[in-house]
């Protein structure tokens, strides 16, 4: 899968970050930093750290952040107060002043986790409500431009690279919505067999690894190499063995359910 970290061979090549670079990591994953997604976000954000950077995280598992409603009062007013008053109020200013923006969710339905888009959408505050046009492209610019980053950290239990495809088209359509630039994309799938691996010693420490030098690439060449993301993203088994490994591990969990509630249906009895 072509995932747009590739840097085009016309475009100019952008420029490192200096030292005082600062880092807002946005973790959606319920687990938090137990979960598959910080297997590779916590050594990447490590790797900023390393080059210099000042990172920062917040859990949205954390976070009482309501829907937007479209009220749009936010847009108009100049110091973009919402009509809810939750932890956004809080969020806003650091999100505004991020150097670079690392949005950091397990893949579940084709996108990012329901919290993840709740705050998406209430980032609103910070366009403006006029509407212009740039690249032949209607948009709300922002009220206060600046130059910033946005990475995708991603995991999730299927074995294709091609299921993150809708997730990464939807991070580089909300780049754009927010003048920003799309940095890339760390993503692996079949995130479950990278934990037991690492569990067992199964030789993939190549993987943090690869994560945490990318962290250091971002902040020193603004930019990560396609060697490191295919590195993060690299087949771990076979396709058919991850399938069958999965369905053991599910039968047993459908297994443990019904002995908990005290029956196992008969369309099951002679499955397990």
């Amino acid at each position: 899968m072509d995932n747009k970290n590739t840097q085009k061979k016309n475009e100019p090549k952008p420029s490192g970050l200096n030292r005082s670079t600062t880092v807002l990591a946005i973790n959606a994953s319920p687990h938090k930093d137990k979960g598959n997604t910080a297997l590779i976000l916590t050594p990447f954000l490590e790797g900023m750290k390393e080059a210099g950077a000042v990172v920062g995280i917040v859990y949205t598992e954390d976070l009482t952040i309501n829907p937007c409603t479209g009220d749009l009062s936010c847009m108009i007013r100049p110091d973009g107060r919402c009509i809810h008053r939750d932890d956004m109020d809080t969020l806003i200013p650091k999100i505004r002043d991020a150097d670079i923006l690392v949005i950091a969710s397990p893949l579940y339905i084709g996108g990012v986790t329901g919290p993840m888009k709740t705050l998406m959408d209430r980032m609103v505050p910070l366009l403006k409500i006029f509407i212009e046009t740039h690249n032949d492209h209607q948009r709300h610019p922002l009220k206060e431009p600046k130059q910033r980053r946005v990475i995708l950290v991603s995991s999730c239990g299927f074995w294709e690279l091609d299921n993150f495809d809708v997730l990464v088209a939807h991070m580089q359509d909300f780049a754009k919505n927010f003048a920003t630039e799309f940095s890339g994309a760390l993503l692996r799938p079949h995130a479950p067999s990278l934990r037991g691996m690492i569990a067992s010693g199964a030789p993939v420490q190549d993987i943090p690894d690869a994560a945490r030098e990318a962290g250091q690439q971002m902040v020193r060449d603004g930019r990560i190499s396609p060697s490191l993301i295919e590195t993060i993203s690299r087949p771990l088994v076979p396709r058919d063995t991850y399938q069958q490994n999965s369905n053991r591990l599910f039968e047993e969990m459908v297994k443990k359910l019904h002995q908990d509630a005290g029956e196992v249906p008969g369309c099951l009895r002679g499955s397990l």
